[in-house]
């Protein structure tokens, strides 16, 4: 038995099988289907030796030769020490010498990388803040009003807030591209509902008038074939309709759920949403941070077995999601590439926080789990109902048990790092992507 170092994790394993070996197992295989076996003239397990190899000879061989490599191959793993990464590639080497003794296989594999958590003081980590004012609370009011809006008829030029009625038509290259035109197209300006250079392109406009509007699609689009492309779009304005909030009244706030209808009560409900909304974002985003110094500490190798097993988690995932939002199965064309880069980060991280919480020995307690658990209550209008909820079942806990491990990961680390403080206002942190 060999073991040879190919590069990097990967390894070749060499080994041999007796082939007497091989048989014995059939024989002991074979005796497994006797009992059970069935042939036309013969009773329930008294079927003839010859007949019952024809039927299962073939299934024992292979279940036999199988049960021998599985357990050579463990015996070499157990002898050199290795720690496997994922499942082997098996391969019969010697299958043109009929006349062998023994087959003769190789395995090529992956181990574990071995990993030493760099020097973490030298690190800088931001953690953003944010102040919640009382803009922030009404601008928040304001777009729930926004969502119950009516839009009136308006004879004037067009501008944020407004809904919109166009004919357009885009070209790249001189070519017109598919997806680039529409007659009567409504959205309502500033909502995001198109490229920003577009409704840039909108504002101002009065009934009537075109205009043409230079589009640049982002490199991360989705359609491939206008990726960082410029197209030129002719616009057309047909329509405007002007926004006219709801009054704020005591209608107005039952209807959205606050039962006193009192503006101070939306007010405070509105502030408790948001605060809530900042906290967790400021965590994840603090976590982002710390995580990469984590991981910008530490050269690693990542198994490929790891990432192409994340990969197609991630994949079946998307697609789950994709179907539950109404997509067909020939609609869904997902590949490895998409999420190859997320796949390998999110095995890196994984990889060092097993072994940050290794070399520390680092441990939670019942009431690290039930601080966790309490958190998540306090967003709800019974948070003693949540909590008897969430206990009932244990993967819920253990899902909090390692959401308390990976906070005292991170505030470890953060112990250790330089930090440095960071305002972020609160539109730029509702954009951040977390």
């Amino acid at each position: 038995m060999t073991v040879e170092v190919i590069e990097g994790l990967k390894r070749k394993a060499t080994f041999s099988i007796n082939k007497s070996d091989v048989q014995d197992t059939v024989k002991t295989e074979l005796k497994k289907y006797a009992k059970d076996a069935k042939a036309p003239g013969f009773r329930v397990g008294k079927v003839p030796h010859n007949i019952l190899d024809q039927m299962y000879g073939g299934k024992a061989f292979e279940d036999a030769l199988n049960d021998q490599i599985n357990k050579k191959f463990v015996s070499v793993i157990t002898e050199n020490k290795l720690d496997l990464a994922g499942y082997p590639d098996f391969e019969l080497t010697n299958k043109e010498d009929k006349d062998a003794k023994e087959f003769i296989f190789s395995a090529i594999f992956e181990v574990m990388p071995e990993i030493k958590i760099g020097e973490l003081s030298s690190y800088e980590v931001e953690k953003p803040f944010c102040n919640v004012d009382d803009s922030v609370i009404e601008k928040t009011i304001n777009s729930l009003r926004a969502q119950r809006a009516i839009f009136n008829d308006a004879s004037k030029a067009a501008e944020n807030t407004d809904k919109v009625t166009i004919d357009f038509l885009g070209t790249v290259d001189g070519v017109e591209f598919d997806g680039g035109k529409a007659e009567n197209y409504p959205f309502i300006l500033g909502q995001g509902y198109m490229l920003p250079d577009f409704e840039t392109g909108v504002i101002g406009l009065n009934i009537g008038e075109t205009r043409e509007v230079k589009v640049n699609f982002p490199a991360e689009y989705h359609a491939e074939n206008l990726k960082g492309k410029l197209a030129v779009f002719n616009i057309t304005l047909k329509k405007v309709e002007a926004q006219v909030l709801p009054e704020l009244n005591e209608d107005f706030i039952q209807s959205i759920g606050v039962q006193d209808g009192n503006l101070d009560t939306l007010k405070k409900e509105v502030k408790d949403n948001i605060s809530r909304e900042v906290k967790r974002r400021i965590h994840a985003k603090t976590r982002d941070n710390t995580l990469k110094a984590l991981s910008d500490s530490t050269s690693l190798e990542v198994p490929y077995a790891m990432v192409h097993d994340e990969i197609h988690h991630m994949m079946d995932n998307a697609t789950e999601n994709m179907k539950k939002q109404g997509y067909q199965a020939d609609q869904i064309k997902l590949t490895h590439d998409m999420f190859a880069h997320d796949a390998k980060r999110l095995v890196t991280l994984r990889l060092l926080v097993q072994q940050y919480i290794k070399d520390n020995e680092i441990s939670v307690t019942d009431e690290d789990v039930n601080n966790v658990v309490v958190d998540m209550s306090s967003m709800y209008e019974d948070p003693a109902e949540y909590l008897r909820w969430y206990y009932e079942d244990s993967s819920r806990v253990n899902n909090a048990r390692a959401i308390a491990m990976e906070n005292k990961v991170l505030d470890q680390i953060l112990s250790l790092v330089k930090t440095k403080d960071v305002e972020i206002s609160y539109d730029d942190l509702i954009k951040l992507s977390i």
